[in-house]
Parts: C-alpha cells; structure tokens; sequence
C-alpha cells in the first residue's frame, strides 16, 4: 500500500509539472537599445525598434557586436518573424539596416507605417521591391487599425508624437507615431512608441475603454513622469500585469531607476533595463 501510494503521489508530481509547463505563458524580454527589444513567445520572436545606430548624441544605440548579432540572425537573434517600427526617427529605425535585414531574410515582415515605408524607401533606392515582406498599417491619430498576420494579431494605435517647440512651432507634428498592441501566443504586449501621457489620455478620451488584456506594457518614460499618478492612471486604462519603461536617456538613468523602485512599492512589476543585451523572462 505504501509503494502504491508513493507510486500515485510521484505521478501527481510528474503530471503537477507538466501541466505547470504548458499553463505558463512566458514572454522572454532582451533589451537592445532606447525603445528596440527583442520579444520571444512559445512560437514567435520579434524586433521592434531594434535597428538603428544614431542616439542623436543623447539615447542609447545598439552596440556594433549587437548589430553584428542581428544582421547575421546569430542566438538569440536567429528564427525572427516580424520587424515592428513605431515611426521613423533615426534612434529608432535605420534605413539601410533595415533594408539589409530584409533583403537577407525575406521570410521576415515588416509591420509599420506608410510614413515610414515611404521615409526607407526615399533613402534606399529600390526597397519598395520588398514590398511582399510589408504589413502596413497606418491609423489617423487617435484612431487604429488591426491585423491578424500568422497567428499574430497586431493593433496599430494612432498615437501622436510627443510635440517638441522650437519658436512655437511643434517640430514633430508631421512624424507619424503608432503605439502597437501585439497579441502571440496568448500573450498581451502594449509598446507605446514615443508619445506623452498627454497624448496617451486623448487616445483614451477618443476611444473608450480599454478591452484588450495587457500582460506587459512597454512605456515611453516620460508616461510615469508623475509616478504614482501616471502609474496608477495606467493600471486603472490598460491594466497592465507588468510595466517596461523605455527610451530613457542614459544621462538620466540614475535618477530614474530611484523613481522605479519607488514605484515597485506599490507596482513590483516594473522592470528598468540598463545595459545592452540585459534580459528578462516574465511568466503568467
């Protein structure tokens, strides 16, 4: 009887196990520079924002041995399905690495705005070639658009570009930025590009209640500029299991990762990346 019950109790065990491995959605996060990351699910990868080399002096770039790693698909790199690009800044998208990186795998889509598609292609003669490897998606502001692509369902969300005064006049009101909500393998990815809560709360204001669940959200900094508040604003619209806070200079770091354990407190999962290639697996 005892054999018997030690037999039943190992195969719950076992069992225990194998049902823990296959409830668990995890979302594996590699951090390359300012907004690019790499995101792996169960059955898909990702870049969003990932290939670029110009910081405009102030961000932080990918390292060469990075970009070297990712042109030539090298682990962790290797086995991608889509490029996202939010819109086409130089910190976040470069032209000819982008061209090369789709020329050399064109198993690999594109997932980004007309905006952008056009920007690439005035800067790489002939890149419109490549144009089976685009998913365009291009929503007014404050509007969006969605797309199921391999599985993947992809909600691109007008959100407009944080504004930038010089004399009066917004320089950025013309750069097309769109926030993405991404769903794989039962896992829900906000990435919000670059725009303020300012214009996050407009978003909101136009289209209602938030309906699709969030299990990690990818933020612009200045979006918890005001801590608690923004934070709190946050779980109370996207209710995100987990928060990524993106984009920040490295000038800036110091004080910014003070504020972030301030706001694990009350928010444990917020997660701060410094350097290049530092990663983290979430689980659900």
């Amino acid at each position: 009887m005892k054999k018997i019950f030690v037999l039943i109790l190992a195969s719950a065990i076992g069992f225990g196990s194998i049902f823990s491995q296959t409830k668990t959605r995890d979302l594996h996060v590699t951090y390359i520079a300012n907004d690019g990351f790499m995101i792996k699910t169960k059955h898909h990868k990702i870049l969003i924002d990932a290939l670029f080399t110009d910081g405009y002096g102030y961000f932080a770039t990918p390292t060469k041995e990075t970009l070297s790693q990712i042109m030539n698909a090298e682990a962790p790199f290797d086995s991608v399905n889509f490029c996202f690009i939010t819109h086409y800044h130089k910190d976040h998208s470069d032209s000819k690495l982008m061209n090369d990186y789709l020329s050399k795998f064109p198993s690999v889509k594109l997932i980004t705005t007309k905006p952008t598609l056009v920007f690439i292609d005035g800067e790489q003669f002939r890149f419109v070639k490549l144009k089976k490897q685009f998913c365009e998606l291009t929503p007014e502001t404050n509007k969006s658009i969605k797309l199921t692509i391999d599985d993947v369902t992809v909600k691109a969300l007008g959100l407009k570009h944080m504004p930038y005064f010089e004399d009066g006049i917004d320089i950025e009101q013309y750069m097309k930025n769109i926030g993405f909500y991404i769903h794989m393998d039962g896992v829900g990815i906000f990435h919000s590009g670059d725009t303020k809560m300012e214009q996050f709360k407009d978003y909101m204001a136009k289209n209602g209640q938030w309906k699709e669940p969030v299990d990690v959200a990818f933020v612009y900094y200045e979006l918890l500029n005001n801590g608690k508040t923004d934070l709190d604003y946050l779980k109370k619209t996207i209710n995100p299991r987990h928060i990524v806070v993106m984009h920040l200079p490295p000038s800036l770091y110091g004080e910014w990762s003070k504020k972030v354990e301030q706001l694990k407190q009350v928010f444990p999962g917020i997660t701060l990346f410094k350097d290049v290639l530092d990663n983290k697996t979430i689980g659900f």
